[in-house]
């Protein structure tokens, strides 16, 4: 069997809802849309997508309306995992049903077990031996995957093609697994992008950032990868930074931020997260505002 690869800018999905609360999927294939137009190398359905606060039957309708839309174009990758190994196969069988290209796999980070190596590589096996598509592993901060588990993992799973590692600090995340998997995988960022160089710089193929900006990071990586890292940082440090810096002092806003920005450029009608959630005071929202009205063109 052939496998989609998981290389290059694929964004995160922020999954705008209507005025009832449902999803809003006329918005949602607009911010599909606009991101394969910028030139995503993929689409990806995550936790920035709020998919853990979804049932089963939201989860089908976010998953059918990107394939749908993406209609083959570029890979639709969907996060499967669980805190339960039954529960991801569950998951990940139904995300292929759906046409998904690949799914990503987050550890059991707090499920009984997770604390045991051989148990988290098992829930790995177990998982990617019942689905016949791409498998990519998330390593995070509170669920993680050490570089040397990845690198075993990818010798043993067949359909393994990458690793999105994000436990902070990220760029020495990515150098060690770069070390450690040899090339056998791709070795993506993410994060937020909020260290997109460094992480380059230590040799990243790919990141998965918001889907607000995902021009600025396609240009981003086309200079990069001519070899015009000046430039590159330029378009980063203008663009992208004041972002990151903004969403530091608040991780918890991230999601609704990025989804005001898919508002201001016409894509989406809400912002509104799911709750619970945190709302920016009013010292924050000015500081989004007059953000947005800098950067974003």
């Amino acid at each position: 069997m052939t496998y989609k690869k998981i290389n290059g800018v694929i964004p995160i999905l922020q999954t705008p809802f209507d005025k009832d609360g449902g999803i809003d999927t006329e918005g949602l294939s607009a911010v599909v849309e606009y991101n394969i137009d910028a030139g995503a190398d993929g689409i990806g359905i995550a936790l920035a997508s709020e998919v853990q606060l979804f049932n089963e039957v939201e989860r089908d309708q976010l998953l059918k309306t990107v394939v749908d839309q993406t209609n083959g174009r570029v890979p639709v990758v969907m996060n499967t995992g669980s805190l339960g190994t039954d529960l991801a196969i569950f998951y990940s069988k139904r995300a292929e049903e759906l046409g998904v290209d690949a799914v990503m796999l987050t550890p059991p980070g707090s499920g009984i077990g997770s604390s045991n190596p051989e148990a988290v590589r098992q829930y790995f096996r177990s998982v990617t031996n019942t689905v016949n598509v791409s498998i990519a592993l998330q390593d995070v901060q509170f669920a993680q995957i050490s570089p040397q588990m990845v690198a075993d993992l990818s010798d043993e799973l067949e359909g393994m093609v990458a690793c999105k590692m994000e436990t902070p600090p990220t760029p020495a995340r990515i150098a060690a697994t770069v070390d450690a998997v040899q090339g056998k995988i791709n070795v993506l960022g993410g994060g937020g992008a909020t260290y997109l160089m460094e992480e380059l710089s230590r040799g990243s193929t790919g990141t998965m950032p918001f889907s607000s900006t995902p021009a600025e990071f396609i240009e981003i990586f086309k200079l990069h990868n001519a070899g015009d890292i000046e430039g590159a940082m330029e378009l980063f440090n203008l663009r992208i930074a004041p972002l990151c810096h903004l969403v530091s002092q608040a991780p918890e806003l991230a999601i609704g931020f990025h989804k005001q920005i898919l508002k201001k450029r016409g894509l989406i009608e809400s912002a509104a997260v799911r709750e619970p959630a945190a709302k920016p005071d009013k010292h924050t929202q000015r500081d989004i505002d007059a953000l947005l009205e800098r950067v974003i063109v």
